[in-house]
Order: structure tokens, then sequence, then C-alpha cells
């Protein structure tokens, strides 16, 4: 059981606003334009109304979304997936573009132009009947009809706008790519379609199948110094979101580089499913937080920004940007900064060769250990300290140890470059003192 409809509405200005008849129903040949925004257009499309429509200043017009959902079987390129459709000016139109073309419509309608839902989504059987009127030529003018399952009215996505309105063209030009709607068939001014894009579309309807919330991710904010890479290099990545939307996501919910469709510079094509597509979080429920892991590599030097978004293939794209973690320039972005390898260092240079050995010191050492010995402060100490008798023969001792003191301090300076100890010099000067002393006694007495 469905709940009461939720009726918005959306008054306009006393401006007036002409729609010309036109000659019935048209739809374009099921030739397939290429499209990078969403699938291949089959380009199948009705007219604008058979009856004008004026507005004076006497009529305030109002426009409505009927919020009341049922679930329809919707088909892209011949797949079928299930819709949910809710009511927009009196048209069936899935949730998700009837929630971005009311915010279209309200912005418009702040600038006094009338935008209106013509034709929205189609059923098999509807298609089905403009297929055969085109196919039998006995109904609908002939015009030309896709094939059952190959119009894009049948994803919900395409709308037929009242472009001939006063004002509603230029409008939609200058500013229908702003809430992510794009005229997808040169010829008919009046089709436009959204495949998800512009600003965050939540609501008045009610949650969407396909939304994602930013949960966090491995690498910096693209605020932050970037991630350095060699290149040739890769780095093990990961992105968390969260599933927000009434979907499960499953294998075809997928991470994918951003603006759509283009190959990224940071592809590795051992972690990614495509130089488009990166990665796949597996079964996710709503509520639940999916994530995505991959490598990012660097394959040319230069600084790289790459955004990226969620794609649920054959149905839809959740947005250009999810919800991120910070600024706007931080939503679901990484910033790599390649450079190339430093070149090779040079060899090291040879070793120089160490210089010729000069004249041969060996003597020098034993001098050195001579002298010390015979410059002992103990003997002279002991000499000093016995009777006149062994007292000469101290002196005598003495005087030739003072004169071998003498040379070998000389030899040890000339051998090692360094002196003596400081006490056998001293002693050997005290002990030539008492010799002198004794000798002038001697001959006074």
């Amino acid at each position: 059981m469905h709940e009461a409809p939720r009726m918005v509405g959306v008054a306009l200005g006393s401006i007036l606003f002409v729609s010309p008849a036109w000659a019935g129903p048209h739809e374009e040949g099921p030739v397939a334009l290429a499209d990078s925004s969403g699938p291949p257009h089959a380009g199948p499309h009705e007219p604008e109304p058979d009856d004008p429509v004026y507005f004076d200043g006497s009529l305030m017009p109002t426009y409505a979304i009927d919020c009341d959902e049922h679930e329809d079987v919707g088909y892209v390129q011949g797949n079928s997936f299930t819709i949910t459709v809710v009511t927009v000016d009196g048209k069936p139109v899935e949730v998700e573009t009837a929630n971005a073309y009311y915010a279209m419509q309200q912005a418009a309608a702040a600038d006094g132009v009338g935008i209106k839902v013509v034709s929205g989504f189609r059923t098999m059987a509807e298609q089905q009947y403009l297929y055969n009127c085109y196919i039998n030529c006995n109904c609908n003018n002939c015009n030309l009809a896709a094939k059952p399952g190959y119009s894009n009215h049948q994803s919900g996505h395409a709308l037929d706008l009242n472009t001939a309105a006063a004002g509603v063209l230029s409008w939609l030009k200058a500013h229908g790519d702003e809430f992510g709607f794009e005229a997808t068939v040169p010829s008919e001014d009046w089709h436009w379609e959204w495949w998800g894009g512009g600003p965050p579309t939540s609501g008045p309807c009610g949650t969407p199948d396909y939304r994602a919330e930013y949960v966090g991710q491995s690498f910096p904010l693209a605020s932050k110094p970037p991630v350095l890479l060699i290149v040739g290099e890769c780095v093990d990545a990961w992105i968390d979101l969260r599933n927000t939307g009434d979907a499960t996501w499953n294998g075809d919910t997928r991470l994918a580089p951003t603006p759509r469709d283009q190959p990224s510079p940071l592809h590795d094509p051992n972690t990614w499913l495509s130089p488009t597509r990166v990665a796949t979080a597996g079964e996710v429920a709503p509520g639940a937080v999916g994530r995505f892991e991959f490598r990012l590599c660097a394959s040319a030097p230069g600084e790289v920004f790459q955004t990226f978004s969620l794609v649920q293939e054959g149905t839809t794209w959740f947005a250009d940007k999810p919800l991120g973690g910070g600024p706007p320039d931080d939503q679901l972005e990484v910033r790599v900064l390649a450079v190339n390898p430093a070149p090779p260092l040079p060899p090291p240079e040879p070793a120089p060769l160490p210089p010729p050995p000069g004249p041969s010191t060996t003597g020098t050492p034993t001098t050195g250990e001579s002298g010390g010995e015979s410059d002992s402060g103990e003997s002279s100490w002991s000499s000093s300290s016995g009777d006149d008798s062994s007292a000469g023969e101290a002196d005598a001792s003495a005087g030739t140890s003072g004169s071998a003191s003498g040379t070998a301090g000389a030899a040890a300076d000339e051998g090692c470059g360094c002196r003596g100890s400081g006490p056998s010099g001293a002693w050997g000067l005290i002990a030539l003192g008492l010799l002198a002393r004794r000798r002038r006694r001697a001959r006074v007495g």
C-alpha cells in the first residue's frame, strides 16, 4: 500500500508563455547516438502538446510532484531492471531524475521561466504501441520509433520538456548542465536526460535506489601534500563508502574515475577492472559500508588530481562527486605527484696509493727506554743516603748516571719527540749538588 500522495507546488509569476501547436507525436529513428554521460541513446522521443498553452497575469500555474512511488520495469539497451517511478507534472518519471528535475524547475521559476514535463517514463506496452505504429504506418503519423526496450524513455531518465515555451530553451542551454541535465539528441531541442551530477538531489521524493556517502580513504585529502610516486611505482589504496540508498550494491556497483568514461592516468592493469572502472566492493546492503580496494600507479611524470564516483552499470551514475570528508575539492579525490627516478650515481673514485715508507727508526724507542732506566729517581735517592766513602762511590756513580741521563734524554728527544719523566731529571740535579758540597768540605778540612 502506498502512502498518501505528497504534493509539492511551484508558483510562477505573471508572465506570458506561449507553446505553439505541434503536428503530432514524433520519434527519431532507432539510430544510436554516442553520449559519454550515460548509456547509448536510441533517440525515440515524443513532441510537445498539440494545444498551445497561454499564461497571462490572471493565471498562476502550479507544477507539482506527486511522491507516491510505484515500481515498474525499466530498460536500457534491451536490459531490464526494476525502476521506482513518481509523478511529475502528471507524467511518470524515475525518482532520482524527478528530484533533480524539481530542483531545476524551482531555479527556473525563480528566474521567471516555466519548465514543464511533456513526456517521461514509458512502459514496454507504450513503446510497443509506438513501434507498431511506425512499422505498420497505421497510427501516430507513421513517426519513427525505437525498438521496444531500446528507447531511453524506458529508462525513466529521459524527459521531453516544453522548450517551445518562451525562455525555456535558452534557460536550459544556459543552466541545464548545472543540474545534471543534457540535451542528448541534436535534432530534438526538447529531449533532455539526467544520469547523475549537479547538486545533491535530496528531495522532495523518497530515498533514491542508488546513493553513497563518503566514509574515508587511505590516501591524504587532495588539499594535503600529494602522494609522491616514482614513475613506474604503485601504491595500495582504498575508499570506504556507505550505502545510503534503497538498493543493495553488487558486482555492477563500481567505483569509476571521473569525468565519466575517461581513462585515468593512475590506472593499474593488475587491480583495476579497466582504465575507466576501478573496483567493486561486492554486496553491500543499505546502511552498510563497502570498501573499494585498488592500486594507484604513476605512468608519467606530473601532478594528477583524480576524482571518483560510483556507477550502477546499465542503470545510473550515483553523482559526479558523492559526499566527501571535507571541502568540495576533497570529495573522493586523490592528488598524486609522479617524478622520474633519480639518475644513477657515478662509480666511486679509486682510493689513493699509500706513500712510500721512510727511513727506519727502530733504534729510537730502545734509546728512550735506556734513558728512562738510567735516570731512575730511586737510584739517585739511594746514592745520597750513605757514608762519605760510599758517597764518593755514589758521587762517581751519580756523575756517570747524570751524564748517561743527559745523553739518554737527548737521544729520547731526538727519537720519539717526547721528554723523559720530570722526577728523574730533578733527582739527578739534586745528586750533583750534594756531590759539589762534599768536595768543598774535603778541601776545607
